[in-house]
């Protein structure tokens, strides 16, 4: 069946369609179309989202008076938008038992006072299920907030934002029977180990529990006994400031069901010994799928191998290497102090591996790399710390890329087999010396990144010229009117040296590929036999060497 005009549509697509509109934008488009579309919007049972933001109280009003009170029973979603359009919305109506199909609330800012005055009536709200609340006004205290949404009977989600200087949330361990049945909880704000435990004793059905900061506590954490959460699968740290002991009692209680573990820290060494954390995931996380973990360093003055860092190889044992974890190096040479050095375990599976594995891969990448003359024995001194590891992959993002710099750090490097280049901008040929030192490395992965000038070609050759164990050349294209001349060129000067090629384009299809093909045979670029296809963004040439 095929459909030439809108009035096609069957009133059920209709129906749907209107679920994604807001309802204001709703009404002024089809409201007084025709008969037909009056009717539709009139349909009871179509479930209608509002975002109220707009420019005056006196809109406000009139939005809440003509489009708000009139469909409160066909209401699924309220947003509001501003602190100005709360407090006007909030005089005009009462949240009650009359939404009652509201399923979703959102205040993105919102007093807290305000917001605690309402939490009463949402109690009558029998399809409540999700609540994110942005407070904008500073908060001391937020145990009454937490103790009423606790007490909500559908709530499902809740995502709360709050800021204050000396924030608290001083929620008793939950002892009584009565539980909230919120599965996914985000923690906007600060809170200690000591207080998520006891937030989490109110929601024993919970799923996923993201945290923004946990702050460090004093006092060592030595049993919990009463928190029962036997549904917990994933968790997010974004800022774990507790001690790796305090944290591995959390997770010995919490994690037999957690299949994905999210965690950044700065603050205690022990988060880098690998040993401890492969007794902790082998005998208290045996169904953890997804590590994402990052420790964050830095360095003002100068940089020194410590003991934890010579221990970090460890992170590339069989016990990461078969769970699909890689280790990763970031070094953020930024134009102002500190550098900062992450080391992190990501779940991401590098694409030089898809081909050519490795057993023992981590990745480097260096950001921001800036050559000042002021900084060029930190840079050194940092150049010489990370040669102590055994990197195989590097990845280059360079502000002003120094070519003389680039070859001491990849003479630094010996087990490199992969490269990657985000930008050639900085990069000049004319600065090249003698590389002959760097001919035996072990590069066989090359990818560019970013390409825009066809001058850009002699320097992707240069590196070609670099690697001579080469085996696949990756180069993602802004545009695609210069593919042609991209490929032709590579094929020209390189088909004996590799014999696979990955273009990144915006987008591919059919026809362009059939043009490749043309221009490949009609040139005799390839003589030997060949094999090209092509995904939404990528086009892929591999030929007999």
């Amino acid at each position: 069946m095929s459909y030439t005009h809108i009035e096609d549509l069957s009133n059920e697509i209709f129906y749907e369609i209107f679920e994604f509109i807001d309802y204001y934008d709703l009404y002024n488009a089809f409201s007084n179309l025709n008969n037909r579309f009056q009717n539709l919007f009139n349909y009871p049972y179509l479930s209608l989202s509002t975002n109220i933001e707009h420019t005056s109280a006196t809109e406000v009003e009139k939005y809440c008076t003509q489009f708000i009170t009139p469909n409160k029973h066909r209401i699924v979603s309220l947003y509001f938008n501003d602190r100005l359009y709360i407090n006007n919305s909030l005089s005009s109506y009462i949240i009650d038992s009359s939404f009652n199909r509201l399923q979703s609330l959102n205040f993105n800012r919102v007093q807290h006072k305000q917001f605690l005055s309402l939490l009463p009536t949402l109690m009558s709200l029998p399809h409540l299920s999700s609540i994110i609340v942005h407070f904008n006004d500073n908060i001391v205290n937020l145990t009454e907030i937490y103790r009423l949404i606790f007490q909500l009977p559908f709530l499902n989600k809740l995502e709360l934002l709050a800021k204050g200087y000396s924030l608290t949330m001083s929620l008793p361990l939950n002892e009584l029977e009565q539980h909230s049945h919120i599965k996914h909880l985000i923690i906007n704000h600060a809170c200690s180990l000591t207080e998520l435990i006891n937030l989490l004793s109110y929601t024993p059905l919970l799923v996923h529990l993201t945290c923004m900061e946990l702050c460090k506590q004093d006092q060592y954490i030595e049993k919990i006994t009463s928190l029962k959460i036997f549904k917990l699968t994933s968790i997010t740290f974004h800022m774990c400031n507790v001690e790796f002991s305090n944290l591995e009692i959390f997770i010995q209680n919490i994690g037999k069901q957690l299949r994905v573990l999210c965690i950044n820290t700065s603050q205690d060494i022990a988060y880098m010994n690998a040993t401890r954390w492969e007794q902790l995931i082998s005998k208290y996380i045996p169904n953890l799928r997804v590590l994402k973990f990052g420790y964050d360093e830095y360095h003002y003055q100068n940089i020194e191998l410590a003991s934890h860092h010579t221990l970090l190889n460890q992170f590339t044992s069989s016990f990461w290497i078969n769970r699909g974890w890689f280790f990763q190096i970031t070094v953020d040479i930024d134009y102002w102090p500190p550098i900062k050095v992450t080391y992190s375990i990501s779940p991401n599976r590098p694409s030089w591996c898809h081909m050519y594995e490795e057993t023992d891969n981590i990745k480097l990448t260096v950001d921001r790399l800036y050559f000042a003359a002021s900084r060029e024995y930190l840079v050194d001194k940092i150049f010489s710390f990370i040669s102590t590891f055994h990197i195989t992959h590097l990845t280059i993002d360079c502000e002003k890329f120094a070519y003389i710099k680039f070859i001491q750090l990849l003479s630094m490097l010996p087990n490199l087999n992969s490269l990657k280049i985000m930008s050639l901008s900085y990069f000049k040929l004319k600065c090249a010396v003698n590389q002959s030192c760097l001919m035996n490395n072990k590069i066989i992965t090359l990818e560019f990144q970013s390409f825009i000038e066809n001058i850009d070609l002699e320097k992707i050759q240069f590196f070609i010229d670099l690697c001579p164990h080469m085996k696949y050349l990756q180069v993602k294209c802004e545009h695609t009117f210069n593919i042609e001349s991209i490929l032709r060129y590579i094929l020209l000067k390189n088909n004996t040296k590799f014999n696979f090629f990955c273009l990144w384009v915006p987008i591919t299809n059919d026809i362009m590929i059939k043009q490749l093909q043309i221009m490949i045979n009609h040139e005799k670029l390839l003589i030997q036999h060949y094999e090209i296809k092509r995904t939404t963004d990528k086009i892929y040439l591999q030929w007999n060497n």
